[in-house]
């Protein structure tokens, strides 16, 4: 096996994904490579770097989070008919 220098790697951080792309710093890597950062409940931040496959799964992932939360955050005025506390 040869010796590659100067190379970037990219790789899904999805455990068990396993995809990987090797970009010679000439070349532009595939448009399918998503950065996103993910904010926990105790408001750490998480970076990560999702294949085009895993990024559309977790975007269907994040939009049943948001309807979630939203539902959560208008249960409360439905609850008191709008007239506030």
């Amino acid at each position: 096996m040869a010796k590659t220098t100067n190379i970037t790697q990219y790789e899904c951080d999805r455990p068990g994904c396993g995809v990987k792309e090797y970009v010679d710093p000439s070349e532009t890597a595939s448009p399918d490579w998503h950065d996103i950062t993910r904010i926990d409940r105790n408001n750490n931040e998480k970076h990560l770097l999702f294949c085009g496959t895993d990024y559309k799964e977790y975007l269907q992932f994040a939009e049943n989070q948001d309807k979630n939360f939203d539902a959560w955050l208008n249960a409360l005025t439905s609850k008191n008919d709008g007239k506030g506390m």
